[in-house]
């Protein structure tokens, strides 16, 4: 992983992750908070519920106490009862005055029922609901109301509607009056229907009131409970609340929430891309130009910055500044230091020839200063031996000539299979046979062709020698190998000669290092220049059956410009050869 990576991932949970659990908690308490304004809404509604559930039980139980207590109508009644008149008559006018009694106290329903022992017991007097029960016996509802002991209870009583006459459960709340040997049960009640929930509370939403069976359900809240004459409960006011509002609200903050997520991962996202772009690009510029000065470019520059990254780029340039000076510098000592080894290696060269050529002059001089007969016979002898150490020394500077005065490369698009075909035509069909393997294909790259096919002929010449050497006239092989490389070429020629030993290896490419009686010791030394200079390698390995193997590296783009460069800057006048 990259460091624009490492520093976009890094950025991006820097700025996401703070602001992602920021909102995870501020909806998680808007979730809270809507889920607690909920419940108290319930808890509210419940509550007034309640307490017109407590103040309807106390007006009954107010209204029946009124009745028992000081009513005319009762009073009437009782009086009847005592006295024996309660006829047809006192029936049919009870029957008219019970109904407007009923609808003041807001009873549903409203029954006198003859309490007295005897055959009459729980015959009813009156019914403002359903006058024609009067006459009937109802003896359960004085049973009830005795189990009830003032308590208010559940009863089913018949009515009569539109729809017919039929059972209705009744939540009933009576009292027990006797005067003068009579006794009246006064009854009144309320329809438990689920229109009760209007008349406490209204159509209020989301919260709802019903009548259930009394089970125990967590998602209600139970205003009241209706127990029976026994106080076993029967049936359960409870209030529920509408979740679809809720989880509507909660759907929509987290949409939103989730918008705003996306809104701010995708601003996280913008300016991480921000940040790591305005980081990372002075830093891909500085790899960039670390790669050209690695590659050889010391001219290499960087666009200087304010702050911590424009002193860091201010040092690089510094930097590279120093190592182009550097450079120059180390290539001019090099060269003077080759050029005085060259010097020192090309003195003791010239010193061995002119020895012998002291000692013949000085020998003739001797016999001639003498008049020695023998002169004119050592006369010839020594002008040979004079000659001969006089041509090793023009052939030795002419080598040398040529090697100080070696020009920059000329490059062009050269095809080195074309190199390689034009040099195996040189080799002749005497001594070691020549083997030659290229691609089929063109392998072009920048070079000197001249310089090129020099550095072929001397490796190609000097391989045959080898293999002469080891093997005679006949037996002896050459292979010369081209094959393309990622950057460029491979060039490998290979013999089977003595070969090279380890230590001489790195000795081989020095001037005047030579391991043959008639070497000079320049054409390896011409090789490495012409390859260096072409920005190229050339080592020594192992060849055929214990042979030598000069491998050359040669990159597809040819002579760098600092070499030619250094090649001008450097080079050192030795005049015209001979």
């Amino acid at each position: 992983m990259n460091l624009r990576l490492r520093l976009f991932l890094l950025f991006l949970v820097a700025a996401f992750v703070p602001l992602g659990a920021f909102g995870y908690v501020v909806q998680s308490g808007l979730v809270e908070q809507l889920e607690e304004d909920h419940r108290r809404q319930l808890e509210t509604r419940a509550s007034s519920a309640r307490r017109r559930i407590d103040e309807m039980r106390a007006a009954d139980r107010r209204a029946v106490d009124a009745l028992c207590e000081h009513d005319l109508v009762i009073d009437r009644v009782l009086l009847d009862l005592a006295t024996d008149r309660f006829d047809p008559a006192a029936e049919q006018n009870l029957v008219a005055l019970l109904p407007p009694m009923m609808r003041g106290r807001r009873f549903d329903t409203l029954h006198l029922v003859d309490a007295r022992s005897g055959a009459d017991r729980g015959r009813v007097l009156g019914a403002g609901h359903h006058p024609e029960q009067v006459g009937m016996r109802a003896p359960e509802l004085l049973d009830a109301l005795t189990r009830a002991q003032d308590r208010a209870f559940v009863q089913n009583v018949r009515v009569v509607d539109p729809s017919g006459t039929h059972e209705e459960r009744t939540w009933l709340a009576g009292c027990m009056v006797q005067r003068d040997g009579a006794a009246i049960a006064v009854l009144g009640g309320r329809f438990l229907r689920d229109d009760l929930a209007q008349t406490l509370l209204g159509d209020i939403s989301p919260v709802s009131l019903g009548l259930e069976a009394v089970l125990d359900d967590a998602g209600a809240e139970t205003i009241a409970t209706f127990d029976d004459a026994s106080g076993d409960p029967v049936v359960a006011l409870v209030a529920t609340i509408d979740d679809a509002p809720l989880r509507a609200g909660v759907d929509a903050m987290r949409e939103r929430s989730l918008l705003i997520a996306l809104g701010a991962l995708a601003a996280a996202l913008l300016m991480a891309l921000l940040v790591t772009w305005s980081l990372t690009r002075p830093l891909r510029e500085l790899e960039e130009a670390t790669r050209r000065v690695a590659g050889g470019d010391l001219e290499s520059q960087v666009s200087e910055r304010t702050g911590e990254v424009g002193r860091t780029m201010r040092a690089f340039n510094e930097m590279t500044k120093e190592l182009a000076s550097t450079r120059t510098k180390l290539l001019r000592a090099e060269r003077i230091a080759a050029w005085r080894e060259v010097a020192r290696r090309i003195a003791h060269e010239i010193k061995n020839p002119l020895q012998p050529i002291q000692m013949e002059i000085e020998t003739m001089r001797k016999l001639h200063a003498r008049k020695h007969p023998s002169f004119d016979e050592e006369f010839g002898p020594s002008t040979l031996v004079i000659l001969e150490e006089v041509r090793r020394l023009n052939e030795m500077v002419t080598e040398f000539s040529k090697f100080a005065r070696l020009p920059r490369p000329n490059a062009e698009a050269l095809d080195l299979r074309e190199v390689v075909e034009h040099v195996a035509s040189l080799h002749g069909s005497s001594g070691a046979s020549l083997e030659v393997e290229s691609p089929d294909e063109p392998l072009v790259v920048r070079a000197d062709r001249s310089q090129f096919t020099q550095v072929l002929v001397n490796l190609v010449q000097n391989a045959g020698d080898a293999a002469e050497s080891r093997h005679g006239a006949t037996g002896g092989t050459v292979r010369l190998v081209l094959t393309p490389t990622e950057d460029g070429a491979e060039l490998r020629i290979e013999d089977n000669g003595p070969g090279i030993a380890p230590d001489d290896r790195l000795k081989v490419f020095e001037p005047y290092f030579t391991t043959k009686a008639k070497g000079t010791g320049l054409g390896l030394a011409i090789v490495h220049r012409i390859v260096g200079d072409h920005g190229g390698s050339v080592d020594v390995e192992d060849g055929i059956d214990g042979g030598a193997a000069f491998v050359i590296q040669l990159p597809r783009s040819g002579p760098p410009q600092e070499i030619a460069a250094s090649l001008s800057d450097t080079a050192l006048p030795l005049g015209r050869p001979e």
